[in-house]
């Protein structure tokens, strides 16, 4: 399944995570009792890897 950049983002917001200062093109997100999570925004469409990680730290699967 392919996943969006945009709605990786939108899920996080959503889901109450607090995106923090950052530079470059990479947004960064904390929640409290959770690791910091890194979104490459460079691309449209995250590799599958790299989603499968974001997925993992902020407790989606």
């Amino acid at each position: 399944m392919e996943h969006t950049t945009a709605e990786t983002v939108r899920r996080l917001r959503r889901e109450g995570w607090s995106e923090q200062y950052g530079e470059g093109d990479h947004l960064k997100f904390k929640k409290q009792g959770h690791p910091l999570v890194v979104v490459p925004t460079s691309k449209k469409v995250l590799k599958e890897g790299t989603y499968r990680d974001i997925a993992r730290k902020a407790g989606w699967e």
